[in-house]
């Protein structure tokens, strides 16, 4: 049973690593990064509960001289705040839109598939 979930875990993370480098190689030329302002925060859950809890945001930032707000919220980290500074990556096609998928998060998300693997083949726990 242990060796399923671990099997399980191993294949969530790595389609969603997948998911994530896939979505980042379609949209490379289709995508550009600003700079934004947090102006309005939401959360499923009052910000007393921590656990299952998350936090997004919608931001206001300038391409090119011209102010644009997010059509949508991406999510953020549980510390940040209104006013507070992120870099964002918005399309090139629709400014207004905003996506939260990251090279930096795929590979760490696969990296930790491919050592549940290893630790499910080989019977390390």
């Amino acid at each position: 049973m242990e060796k399923q979930f671990i099997y399980i875990s191993a294949t969530i993370l790595l389609v969603f690593g997948l998911v994530d480098l896939g979505r980042s190689y379609i949209l490379r030329n289709n995508t550009e990064y600003t700079v934004g302002k947090v102006i309005s925060i939401w959360q499923p859950n009052p910000e007393s509960v921590k656990k299952g809890n998350s936090k997004w945001a919608q931001f206001e930032y300038s391409i090119n001289g011209k102010n644009y707000v997010s059509k949508n919220k991406i999510q953020v980290p549980m510390s940040m705040e209104m006013g507070d500074i992120k870099k964002i990556k918005y399309s090139k096609k629709d400014p207004e839109k905003i996506y939260s998928f990251s090279l930096t998060r795929a590979f760490v998300l696969c990296a930790v598939s491919v050592v549940l693997f290893i630790v499910g083949k080989f019977n390390l726990l």
